[in-house]
């Protein structure tokens, strides 16, 4: 019975423990200074947004937690206890809503470099895309944070190590990029990260494609939390959250157009041994305002060239690529021209050419001059003379 008894209450110990000590694992370095701000009842996404997140509620259990479809990849070395969690109120308050996400300091032990990556679902890079959100760190700041917004149009797009990027390699603004202890001031309107400090009070940024966001393609953008000398014995990191996320992907680019269209067999004109090369032309058709580039690949056979393979397509204009066929044999020959586009176009044109012996040349007869004229006439008058003679002897 003592022994039920003493289980039964360890049991519950652990139970009441548990997040006594995520509660402590998610904190902060510096005494909670409380935060003057009411969460606003909605998140104030921004208009259009097609992807948003509140980080209200964040699957998982602290102190690691990611939200749906994202992923949450902690690279620092070593590993500390925690990963990305769902924002500590006692810490500061959500912006808007029930919660917000953060990230800290044990992010790794000891003294060392924090890599915490929060990357988002995959997303459509457009012209006009717009990204939205609010950030900030502890009211008391005794401690340098630090926070990186990069971009992805790779495949894996899953963070690098403690000190690379991974294909994460579009840098589109940072959070006390030079890690220093002091009060980053908050631009209203928003606007991208500026050098100074961290903000102690949520501070909405906005990053646009003049800030890098491709115009076009897939991928993913990615916070990373990223503080040198960090950890629970670092001179640097101590806690920071992030809230009301939104993302605009805006509209995607016109494609550029090909004559012939793509999949359209040229055939050159025949030629002939020893003569002229014989030529085709494909023009692209850009109907953006901005200049467009199609390159292309020599085709396998020789007897087939292609100038130029860069071809720079003006705004709102067209371009052309000439194909040119000739042979040293006769023959049937085949290939192909391979042409890409800025927006992801594919232009593919299978090419015959078909190259055949020259007739032989005639042999002029050589012509008389008035000499050789006055002697052929003489000639047949003497021959026929002769003949005359031999007749009537």
């Amino acid at each position: 019975m003592t022994l039920k008894i003493t289980t039964s209450l360890l049991a519950g110990a652990i139970t009441l423990a548990l997040p006594m000590m995520a509660a402590a694992q998610t904190g902060s370095r510096t005494a909670p200074g409380g935060s003057p701000e009411t969460p606003a009842a909605v998140s104030p996404f921004a208009p259009l947004a097609t992807i948003t997140e509140s980080f209200d509620t964040i699957p998982g259990t602290d102190p690691n937690k990611c939200p749906t479809g994202w992923i949450c990849s902690n690279v620092s070395s070593p590993l500390g206890t925690t990963n990305w969690f769902q924002g500590n109120p006692a810490v500061f308050a959500a912006q808007a809503g029930a919660g917000y996400i953060g990230a800290n300091f044990n992010n790794t032990t000891g003294t060392n470099t924090i890599s915490d990556w929060l990357i988002t679902p995959v997303m459509q890079f457009g012209a006009g895309s717009e990204l939205r959100f609010w950030a900030r760190t502890t009211t008391t700041i005794n401690y340098a944070d630090r926070l990186e917004i990069r971009a992805s149009t790779g495949g894996s797009s899953n963070g690098g190590t403690p000190t690379s990027t991974g294909d994460f390699s579009i840098l589109l603004g940072t959070i006390n990029p030079s890690e220093v202890t002091a009060t980053g001031t908050c631009g209203v309107p928003a606007g991208a990260p500026n050098a100074g400090g961290f903000p102690n009070v949520w501070c909405e940024y906005l990053l646009t494609n003049a800030n890098g966001i491709p115009n076009s393609g897939s991928g993913r953008i990615a916070f990373r939390y990223f503080v040198n000398n960090g950890g629970p014995t670092g001179a640097n990191s101590n806690y920071i959250g992030i809230d009301t996320f939104s993302f605009v992907e805006g509209a995607l680019p016109l494609p550029i157009t090909s004559a012939p269209v793509s999949g359209t067999t040229l055939t050159l004109p025949q030629f002939t041994l020893g003569g002229t090369a014989t030529t085709a032309t494909v023009t692209f058709t850009n109907p953006e305002a901005s200049i467009g580039t199609v390159t292309c690949v020599a085709p396998g056979a020789p007897e087939f060239t292609v100038a130029p393979l860069v071809i720079n397509v003006p705004a709102t204009g067209s371009a052309a690529a000439t194909i040119s066929f000739s042979s040293a044999v006769v023959g049937a020959f085949s290939s192909a021209l391979n042409c890409t586009g800025p927006n992801g176009e594919v232009f593919s044109f299978p090419l015959v050419g078909n190259a055949i012996a020259g007739a032989a040349p005639s042999q002029p007869v050589p012509a008389l001059g008035d000499t050789a004229r006055w002697l052929l006439l003489f000639g047949v008058l003497g021959l026929g003379a002769f003949a005359a003679r031999r007749r009537w002897a």
